[in-house]
């Protein structure tokens, strides 16, 4: 009996010993301190042509990043807490090779934690490589071209890009399809003649390859009869607006920035040019152009990635959330999808920091890897589509549909696609 007692005791002894040996090491774990914000690097366009770009890119960063520090910040379950976020901007004044260099003095200078993406095709290039190198997640929200995402191939060119813009050859096809279906209801001539102007860049070449190729899938449709690139930042479009006079086209549809659309369509107005249709490609109805060009914009089209016409709860909630804040900052900087497109990239960021648990950028980019379809994309979302996703098969490019938006009577009217439109498609009276 007290031999049993005995062994008793010991075996109660051995199993609090091994408890306390597994037990009491936790007790003096530490966890890993957390800090006090986290820091998000951004090289954007401040000064120089696309400017004004620029601060719609800054602003909705910071938008968002503002909703989440009002709830105390981001969630970080490796801190086991909530953390501020805080955005760091670099100026490189609209110049692809500042850009690069700018972007790794964030990273390796200002030591940020984590970064989102730049505006323009030629400034997402030179930044793209560094992020790359540094293999720090890059959420870009302002470059388009595929070349951007593709190799030659058709390979992904770059692991750590996940792109917010739809493919510029999708945007062309989009309107080819868009004006097809009015060609086809006889509100359009067929074959329909086309001049296209496109900026001498990858972008601009993009789209003239997505009109042919259009052009090439409806045979009799539509004929090319001019085409000429010009260089971003042009002043004089005079003699390439007389070409296209000479042209007898019947639809002009260019690809431009927003500054030289605007340039043009001047010109084009001081001419008396005419034609059925006009598009700028991605650019026509923004805010801006309505605004400096008054009635000289009725009727111009754009395949856009969003529009603040999106009538959409949440779109017009994004609207309302927009102009309180850029009243209160006394900005002017109308709803547009430079804002939305920029607010869901830092949307996105936050979504994975706390998908990962983590601000480790290796844990970050696993976490934005897992959103590879629109099955498992991230929704709702105000991005055309209203899911957010990365598939492998575009090089991460997003792949959700465009919307094309006219001015009509001073105002963005969604015409295409069906289940979008908030008004019919308006043909120029020339």
């Amino acid at each position: 009996m007290k031999r049993g007692l005995l062994l008793g005791i010991v075996a109660a002894v051995v199993v609090v010993a091994i408890a306390v040996a597994f037990v009491v090491p936790t007790l003096f774990v530490q966890r890993k301190p957390a800090p006090q914000e986290i820091v998000v690097g951004a090289v954007l366009p401040m000064s120089g042509a696309f400017s004004q770009i620029g601060l719609y890119f800054k602003n909705g960063y910071e938008l968002y990043f503002s909703e989440v520090n009002k709830m105390g910040g981001v969630y970080v379950k490796e801190f086991d807490k909530r953390i501020p976020i805080r955005l760091v901007v670099y100026d490189d004044e609209s110049d692809p090779t500042k850009s690069a260099t700018q972007l790794e003095r964030l990273i390796t200078v200002e030591k940020v934690q984590l970064i989102l993406g730049g505006y323009s095709t030629p400034l997402v290039q030179a930044q793209a490589p560094v992020a790359e190198r540094y293999k720090m997640p890059y959420i870009n929200p302002g470059g388009a071209t595929s070349v951007i995402f593709l190799t030659e191939d058709g390979k992904r060119r770059y692991q750590y890009m996940f792109g917010l813009l739809a493919s510029i050859k999708n945007l062309a096809l989009t309107t080819i399809e868009m004006l097809k279906q009015e060609i086809d209801a006889g509100k359009l001539p067929k074959p329909l003649k086309i001049a296209t102007v496109n900026e001498n860049t990858d972008h601009g070449r993009e789209y003239l390859a997505g009109l042919k190729e259009g052009a090439r899938k409806y045979p009799g449709y539509f004929e090319i009869v001019y085409e000429a690139f010009y260089n971003i930042g042009e002043k004089d479009f005079t003699p390439i607006l007389t070409a296209i006079k000479q042209s007898g086209a019947d639809a002009m549809l260019n690809d431009m920035r927003l500054g030289d659309y605007i340039t043009m369509h001047r010109q084009y107005t001081t001419l008396g040019l005419c034609h059925l249709v006009v598009s700028y490609g991605p650019r026509g109805p923004e805010g801006r152009a309505i605004s400096e060009l008054g009635k000289a914009a009725e009727n111009v089209f754009g395949v856009q990635w969003w529009n603040p016409a999106d009538p959409r709860p949440e779109v017009q909630e994004f609207n309302r959330k927009w102009d309180a804040w850029v009243k209160e900052r006394n900005l002017n900087l109308p709803s547009d999808w430079f804002a939305a497109i920029s607010y869901e990239a830092a949307r996105t960021l936050v979504w994975a920091i706390e998908k990962a648990g983590s601000i480790d950028p290796d844990a970050v980019w696993k976490a934005l890897n897992t959103l590879n379809s629109p099955q498992n994309g991230l929704k709702p979302s105000i991005v055309v589509g209203g899911v957010i996703y990365f598939p492998e098969e575009s090089g991460g490019q997003i792949t959700n549909p465009y919307v094309v938006v006219q001015v009509q009577d001073g105002k963005p009217v969604i015409v295409y696609p069906k289940e979008s439109a908030t008004g019919t498609f308006r043909v120029n009276k020339c």
